[in-house]
């Protein structure tokens, strides 16, 4: 499905900051950054993964929120068009970025490995697959990728970063209660053993 808005300007223009989405980063002395730019109730899952990646590896973290009561699919702007200023200031300050996406899978619990930095889709791919997670590295030709310079993940000091689609399915594994304000607090068991795997993977 085609996205509502081209850019942020265009999307900041029709939207209320606020009242239909919100920013929120913790910037770190680091060089590394864990971001979800369809975060909040756009594709869920995707902030919680992202803060505890970052207060694990005491890097920055940056999410794009959807906070409408429903409805949010609208505020998605594709990776490659995402350019709201302070999240390319922050990616463009890093070495290392590591994306969080979902994607719309409700039959398996997989996730899709994109992104430019060969290496690190490589170390992902063996940590996650070892922890017993289904996960593969997407062919550039995928859509889903990642491997477009103008993505987001990849506008780092390296022109590298790495993506990472969760299904829908694996997502709702790692909470109880799946809901916008029901999630954080609700982490499963699942949900620290995968990111443990994305903790050996970084760190490497």
């Amino acid at each position: 499905m085609a996205d509502t808005y081209d850019n942020f300007e265009e999307l900041a223009e029709n939207e209320v900051y606020g009242v239909d989405y919100q920013i929120r980063t913790d910037v770190k002395e680091s060089k590394s950054i864990a971001i979800a730019i369809h975060g909040g109730g756009i594709e869920g899952g995707t902030s919680e993964l992202a803060l505890e990646l970052a207060h694990k590896l005491s890097c920055t973290s940056y999410l794009f929120e959807g906070i409408k009561s429903s409805g949010n699919s609208v505020l998605h702007i594709t990776s490659t068009n995402f350019d709201e200023p302070s999240a390319l200031e922050l990616v463009s300050n890093s070495d290392y970025c590591i994306s969080f996406h979902g994607h719309g899978d409700l039959t398996n619990k997989h996730t899709k490995i994109g992104g430019a930095d060969s290496e690190l889709k490589l170390k992902t791919y063996k940590s996650l697959t070892e922890a017993g997670f289904s996960a593969e590295i997407l062919p550039e030709k995928d859509p889903l990728s990642g491997s477009d310079p103008n993505n987001i993940a990849n506008k780092t000091t390296r022109g590298m970063g790495l993506q990472l689609e969760l299904s829908t399915v694996l997502r709702k594994s790692f909470f109880t209660d799946f809901t916008i304000d029901g999630r954080e607090g609700s982490e499963t068991e699942e949900f620290y053993q995968y990111i443990e795997a994305l903790l050996i993977a970084c760190r490497q």
